[in-house]
């Protein structure tokens, strides 16, 4: 099969599509988690950004991600990436949003304190750097008197 940029395009525009096991509300693209879709000497390969390394969600984003290609008629290989580093940076506007309203987790903002999302008071107060994935950590704020989880970096610097 020839590979041009149609067919990466299709390719792309197929994975992009994939829900993320923890927020089926959203897709890995909006997550930051699809990093691109390239040729390669073996083929098409379709790399991805953990959100953290070791996350258990992994396997299965790779499964509907090689789910989701043969579906569009392509066979390709997923490369799990570690450069560059996956930060909440990448999460899109749309999803930032979504995940404030619907489920109260914080994006961390790259400079300055955490707005709380449910009341927007940046008084946030550490409870515990591990909250229920290890992707995210856990926060109180003492204005609304809710528990916030905080998306964090892979490295923990943004938790």
């Amino acid at each position: 099969m020839t590979i041009n940029q149609e067919a990466l395009e299709e390719v792309r525009t197929a994975v992009a599509a994939v829900r993320d096991p923890e927020y089926p509300d959203l897709n890995i693209e909006q997550l930051g988690i699809l990093e691109d879709v390239v040729a390669d000497a073996a083929g098409i390969r379709v790399d991805l950004i953990p959100t953290i390394l070791g996350c258990p969600a992994l396997a299965t984003i790779e499964r509907d991600v090689l789910k989701a290609a043969r579906a569009a008629g392509y066979e390709v290989i997923v490369q799990f990436c570690s450069s560059p580093g996956w930060t909440p940076d990448r999460i899109s506007d749309d999803a930032r949003k979504f995940l404030a309203n619907e489920y109260t987790i914080a994006i961390r903002p790259r400079f300055g304190p955490t707005p709380c999302p449910v009341c927007g008071k940046t008084s946030l107060q550490d409870r515990s750097e591990v909250g229920p994935t290890l992707c995210r950590s856990v926060k109180w704020c003492p204005d609304c008197r809710n528990p916030i989880e905080v998306v964090r970096s892979r490295q923990g610097v943004n938790a």
